[in-house]
């Protein structure tokens, strides 16, 4: 399987200055299914597969959902079709073009949303709702916001699946706060209270249970300003204080 691109090609992708970023698709040749969108310059397109090679020749088990479908698709003798969606983009655009995509292809094994995904795929009805909608006063309570999407519920098969694995963070930290507020498009769908954090691999995942505890009067609330401003990717957010 192609590693690597030529370099004629690398040239190409790096003959516009700055602009070097390309967003791209890797689809299951056996179903012609997408299951990953991506951005990056250079070879990054190949690293997965490259990455999944080597969990095979070293007889370990897969750490994502997409290192383990790579191996399955190389274990039957296929190949990952690769598809570059756009390049010569800036950083920023290439974020833009990651997101939009990834608003198109639910299910897929990535494991954040899109940049900036509360400006992401909505229906007309909800942006209507969405733009009326009221911020909540910060409460008393301590809290960590998870940021979700409709496709990741897909993915999962509920909301609370979707919201309570698996995420990069201090588990140390995370087990000091009581709530979790799981958010779509930058409003608050339900909030869980927390029984207990796990490690979940190389990250962290809670079990926890609806509340009807005063906090979760925020249900249905637009999350603060702060934790929606334009650059704030990271979907596992921790209470200001």
């Amino acid at each position: 399987m192609k590693d690597s691109f030529s370099k004629g090609a690398l040239d190409k992708l790096n003959s516009n200055g700055n602009n070097m970023y390309y967003v791209y698709r890797l689809i299951d040749p056996r179903t012609f299914q997408t299951f990953y969108v991506g951005k990056g310059c250079g070879n990054r397109i190949f690293d997965h597969a490259k990455a999944a090679k080597a969990l095979i020749s070293k007889d370990e088990d897969a750490d994502s959902l997409k290192l383990k479908l790579i191996s399955e698709i190389l274990a039957s003798g296929k190949e990952v079709i690769c598809i570059i969606h756009r390049w010569g983009l800036s950083q920023k655009t290439a974020f833009e073009v990651e997101a939009a995509l990834i608003d198109c292809y639910p299910g897929l094994t990535n494991i954040q949303n899109g940049h900036d995904n509360e400006r992401g795929m909505v229906t007309v009805k909800d942006f209507e709702k969405l733009s009326n909608l009221n911020e909540y006063q910060e409460p008393e309570e301590d809290y960590i916001i998870i940021k979700t999407s409709k496709g990741a519920i897909e993915a999962n098969g509920s909301l609370y699946e979707a919201t309570r694995r698996s995420w990069k963070a201090d588990i140390n930290k995370a087990m000091k706060y009581k709530y979790v507020l799981s958010v779509i498009h930058g409003v608050v769908k339900e909030i869980y209270a927390v029984d207990k954090w796990y490690p979940d691999g190389d990250r962290i995942a809670f079990v926890g249970r609806e509340t009807n505890d005063k906090i979760s009067s925020l249900k249905e609330t637009l999350i603060p300003a702060m934790y929606r401003k334009k650059g704030m990717a990271r979907p596992f957010l921790y209470k200001k204080k």
